[in-house]
């Protein structure tokens, strides 16, 4: 059967992306180009593209899902979105790539970063003056040439990145080589992630898993005052204890709306390494089920496996808190960490890196956190039933929006169906009302 139609050819303008606006109009509201010209070298001549240009192209693909240097193409295939834009072309693929291995040589080029993500951060923090730091390590897989091999046996990188639990931001990363332990230079990177905050905000707690179980962390916290459960290695010390606890002294944990669940705590005072103050250990058991293998040697440093029990240990400062408390506070950086860190990766391009040089791959991951940055910025201003939605729902309920572009005389009339008229402007008008910070 032949489907009753007719194929013809049309000189108007069409776009399927006429929600990107979104995103442009908040760039534009909160004076992004002007911060990045600001702190990014510019061309050497009056024929170049600005830095800005680069770094919101970049922006505009990851934002609409595309990660690969190519991708660019289905940009400059555009001419509705361009015309809006009042561009005639955005940077190709081969000046992105030119422009990432130039500018990831220069030394000072993370901290001019740091001072765009800062201008982000300022926006979403409001009047917050304490935050919460959440770090970790995470793994990119890779086949580039100058991949090394990671501890997961894997090929690939081992960046580290901070998130702000209360805005869900990235604060700093450390795109790493892969064979680099996440255990490493970890309190540089907790030092490196407070310069990254605005001014007068500063880190009031942090939560890191077994690769900031340190004597230096610890006592750094200590000093300034902040507050921290960290997931404690399983010592000699902590296992001759466990082994010497009775049944009778271990009290039921509850989740976080007090219901029951199936692990148990205990609570004792501990020490590390030659740092003679004392911390609260609490010490977890859950009792092993199903039919799963478990090393009964205990070889992962973060937890003890005997016949009945898997044990895992929280060291913390928090001597107020409950056992409760502590567990359920700890847990919850699988969300505001973890989670967020799968989204940077898969959602903004995090993981895919398009390039050959390693500074050039990490310049790129820098940016990817800036795009998922504004991202998350979008959101706190977004209407409730959008504000929890990941990119991959924003971009087929708004970003891939249909439309038609239309000049006539000096106006720009983007037209569109009445249902998706109705919504972009409501979202549009929301993100003209953000205020920018100083520049």
């Amino acid at each position: 059967m032949i489907l009753p139609h007719k194929l013809a050819t049309t000189t108007d303008l069409l776009t399927s992306r006429a929600g990107l606006l979104l995103p442009i109009q908040l760039m534009e509201s909160i004076q992004l180009a002007a911060c990045i010209d600001k702190h990014l070298p510019q061309p050497k001549s009056n024929r170049g593209f600005s830095a800005s240009t680069y770094v919101q192209t970049f922006m505009l693909m990851q934002q609409n899902g595309h990660f690969h240097l190519d991708d660019v193409r289905l940009l400059n295939d555009d001419k509705a979105l361009l015309s809006v834009l009042s561009l005639t072309q955005f940077p190709c693929a081969t000046a992105l790539g030119n422009w990432l291995r130039r500018l990831s040589k220069q030394p000072e080029i993370k901290k001019t970063l740091q001072s765009v993500n800062k201008h982000l951060l300022s926006i979403a923090l409001h009047q917050c003056k304490e935050v919460t730091l959440d770090i970790d390590a995470s793994e990119i897989i890779s086949s580039k040439a100058d991949a090394k091999w990671t501890y997961n046996n894997h090929q690939g990188y081992m960046p580290m990145v901070g998130h702000i639990a209360q805005t869900d931001q990235v604060v700093a990363c450390d795109f790493r080589e892969g064979n680099c332990s996440p255990a490493s230079q970890n309190l540089d990177f907790i030092k490196h992630c407070e310069a990254g905050l605005p001014k007068g905000v500063r880190v009031k707690a942090l939560r890191i898993d077994a690769a900031g179980y340190q004597t230096k962390i610890i006592q750094y916290c200590d000093t300034h005052k902040i507050e921290y459960a960290i997931r404690a290695k399983m010592s000699p010390t902590i296992k001759a204890l466990i082994t010497q606890l009775k049944d009778d002294q271990w009290e039921p944990l509850l989740d976080e709306h007090g219901e029951p669940t199936h692990q148990q705590s205990f609570r004792t005072t501990h020490c590390i390494g030659d740092y003679e103050h004392a911390f609260t250990l609490v010490i977890q058991r859950q009792a092993k089920r199903g039919q799963m293998c478990f090393d009964l040697e205990g070889n992962q440093c973060d937890e003890l496996v005997d016949k009945s029990y898997i044990y895992r240990a929280i060291a913390t400062n928090q001597d107020n808190k409950t056992d409760n408390e502590v567990v359920n506070w700890y847990n919850q950086r699988g969300e505001a960490s973890e989670n967020r860190i799968k989204e940077l990766k898969s959602d903004f391009g995090g993981g895919t890196l398009p390039c050959s040089d390693f500074n050039a791959n990490g310049l790129y991951f820098s940016i990817s956190t800036l795009s998922y940055n504004l991202f998350a910025l979008m959101r706190q201003f977004l209407p409730e039933e959008l504000s929890s939605k990941r990119a991959i729902t924003l971009r087929w309920r708004v970003y891939a929006i249909a439309a038609k572009v239309v000049k006539t005389g000096r106006q720009l009339i983007i037209k569109l169906r009445e249902d998706h008229r109705v919504l972009l402007l409501k979202l549009l008008d929301l993100m003209r009302r953000v205020k920018p910070p100083p520049i």
